[in-house]
């Protein structure tokens, strides 16, 4: 890890089946992460993540249902993931007591062309969609 990857975990109070479909149907997603969503969860799966003014094209570099999910996403909008305009999100779900401990990192902002300015960017915006993910599935 660099100093410029991002990692967070937090404990959401929800069974894992629950936080995983949250993070994989693209109706679910729709609510708590961007505006709409197009998303194919297979090894290999591509999708797009749709706020008012970007689009972010991912691509699923791995996946293990329920446990972990990782996916590469363009900076620009619009334009396909590759190295050097994505970054790396990778998603592990972990069983609690009392429900699932998500934990988060995104690597690779050293590979773009600003990269302090991307992963400030995806630091707050981490906080942010992460809080919607936590309220959307408990009061699911």
């Amino acid at each position: 890890m660099t100093s410029l990857d991002i990692t967070r975990t937090i404990d959401i109070n929800a069974p894992a089946e629950k936080v995983w479909a949250a993070l994989t149907e693209p109706d679910l997603i729709a609510q708590w992460f961007g505006d709409t969503c197009e998303f194919d969860a297979s090894p290999g799966g591509t999708g797009v993540f749709g706020w008012k003014d970007h689009r972010s094209h991912v691509v699923v570099e791995h996946i293990d249902p329920p446990k972990t999910l990782v996916y590469r996403w363009g900076r620009e909008s619009g334009v396909a993931p590759a190295p050097g305009n994505s970054t790396v999100v990778r998603f592990d779900l972990t069983e609690i007591a009392g429900g699932t401990r998500l934990s988060l990192a995104e690597t690779g902002f050293e590979e773009l062309d600003n990269p302090q300015a991307a992963h400030d960017d995806n630091t707050g915006g981490w906080q942010a969609e992460l809080a919607e993910l936590v309220e959307f599935v408990e009061s699911r």
